[in-house]
């Protein structure tokens, strides 16, 4: 009975010393409480996230464990020969520039996880003509087909083999890569146009997107494209939530002159890029853009190209969107600038360089609504009379761009764009063979396109702008003597013409 009064004593003492420090702590500071609820809300989060992580990762490797067990019913045995050779070229690693010719290239990422890097994937693959075949829009295809897979980084390569067929009016494949190291990748992609798009998963539970094409210039873009922190920095910008599409009707006709000089004869040094750019340009410009027509000139002479700017002044209304865009050898003589055709003499004074002064009259004189020059050569960047350099271009807000780009295009518009000032500028970047020059303006139209967004050339200088580093500056200017209005070039994505 007494330990019993003791112990309630005890309790009552304990009960009061209790609710006292509530009480005088509970003025002390929230701040403690706050805190306290904010960690515990971190590490939930943190949790949470990892939980979701963890079961992302899971599923794929669900999914990827299914995709090849199905896949065992349509990768067909090879022969030893095969066999040998897949062995053989899987022994050294390519970069994507040196792949061989093919019937497909592709381009894919490997997203991180949680503290990983990305990982870069290309390769190509042809057809199994021993494979059955199958009809899509009256052609005939083989259905299987298989080829290599090498990671940028070096530290892997894979087998590929593809299975594709039609099932409505859309054709669609499966592939597996089965790579090194124990690595293996399963995806799904569906054809959209003269692309494969798809996306998969790894045996490490990453997710994979990736494209294929029929052409290596635009498996090199793409793969720029995925690498490139400029692009990604443009999709992150252009709008996401849902939102009116802008849809632009041009009173003329847009016109394209490209002229890519790779092949000199007379002394000069050959360049990789040129040729390479205007054909990777055009093919944007025919997949994405409406031309009414493409002039090309390719290692062209004096001849060639001033027959090429007769052919298009005489095309042209003053209606139309001309965009001329050229790539070779510049070179300065007494302050002057000169394109270098590709029999050009390798000292002045044969009366074969082509003289700006004389483009100059060309362009001045065209009847073009608006005219867009851009140049990718040496020394020649900032030499059309009369430079009024902009710079800074406001980039426009997504509920004014739409009136912005109504008004742009219906005032006079003449502009310059150039690769470098009155400088040196490099030829192709490293692993490619086109210029940081073209691979930037393909990637944001293809990024724009993508998005149904109108690209106008104001915010393309800008954006291009930021790809470059080091002492190579792009210029974006209207010359004084071509009587700019105002307007702005604007690519309009066919998606997006009324």
């Amino acid at each position: 009975m007494q330990f019993l009064k003791k112990l309630n004593i005890a309790l009552i003492i304990l009960f009061t010393f209790i609710t006292f420090s509530q009480a005088e702590t509970s003025w002390i500071t929230k701040k403690k409480d706050k805190d306290k609820t904010e960690n515990i809300k971190k590490v939930v989060e943190k949790n949470s996230s990892e939980w979701i992580i963890k079961k992302e990762v899971k599923e794929n490797k669900k999914k990827l464990k299914e995709k090849l067990k199905d896949s065992k019913s349509w990768i067909t045995k090879k022969s030893k020969d095969k066999v040998n050779d897949i062995k053989d070229k899987l022994k050294k690693h390519k970069t994507i520039d040196q792949l061989p010719k093919a019937e497909f290239y592709f381009a894919a990422i490997i997203e991180p996880l949680s503290g990983e890097d990305p990982e870069y994937v290309y390769g190509y693959a042809n057809s199994d003509k021993k494979s059955n075949k199958f009809k899509f829009n009256n052609q005939s295809f083989f259905s299987n087909s298989d080829g290599i897979a090498y990671f940028e980084n070096k530290k892997n390569r894979c087998e590929v083999d593809s299975q594709i067929g039609a099932i409505g009016s859309t054709m669609m494949g499966e592939v597996v890569l089965k790579c090194k190291k124990g690595l293996k990748m399963t995806g799904g992609f569906r054809q959209i146009g003269e692309i494969g798009k798809g996306d998969g998963e790894t045996s490490d539970g990453n997710n994979v997107k990736f494209e294929f094409y029929t052409n290596k210039i635009d498996a090199i873009a793409k793969l720029e494209n995925l690498k490139s922190t400029e692009t990604q920095f443009v999709e992150r910008q252009l709008p996401t939530k849902k939102r009116k599409k802008i849809l632009l009707k041009p009173n003329g006709n847009y016109y394209a002159l490209l002229i890519g000089n790779s092949k000199y004869t007379n002394g000069w040094d050959s360049l990789v890029s040129p040729i390479n750019d205007i054909r990777l340009i055009k093919s944007a410009f025919e997949e994405y853009y409406s031309f009414e027509k493409i002039l090309t000139v390719e290692n062209g002479t004096k001849k060639d190209i001033y027959k090429a700017f007769s052919e298009l002044t005489k095309i042209t209304t003053t209606n139309d969107f001309v965009f001329i865009y050229y790539s070779g050898h510049g070179q300065i003589k007494s302050e002057q600038a000169y394109w270098i055709p590709v029999n050009g003499s390798p000292d002045w004074g044969s009366g074969d360089w082509i003289n700006i002064s004389e483009i100059d009259i060309f362009l001045t004189e065209m009847k073009a609504h608006h005219l867009a020059v851009l140049v990718d050569s040496c020394f020649v960047g900032s030499k059309f009379k009369g430079l009024n350099l902009i710079d800074d271009v406001v980039i426009h807000g997504e509920e004014d761009y739409g009136k912005f780009l109504e008004s742009a295009i219906n005032l006079r518009s003449r502009s310059v764009l150039s690769s470098g000032t009155s400088g040196q500028v490099s030829d192709t970047v490293k692993g490619t063979k086109n210029s940081r020059f073209a691979l930037s303006i393909v990637n944001h139209l293809n990024v724009f396109n993508r998005k149904s967004y109108p690209l106008d050339l104001d915010q393309l200088s800008q954006l291009i702008k930021m790809s470059y580093t080091g002492f190579q500056k792009p210029m974006y200017y209207h010359p004084d003597s071509w009587k700019h209005g105002g307007g702005t070039f604007t690519f309009i994505p066919k998606k997006n013409l009324k």
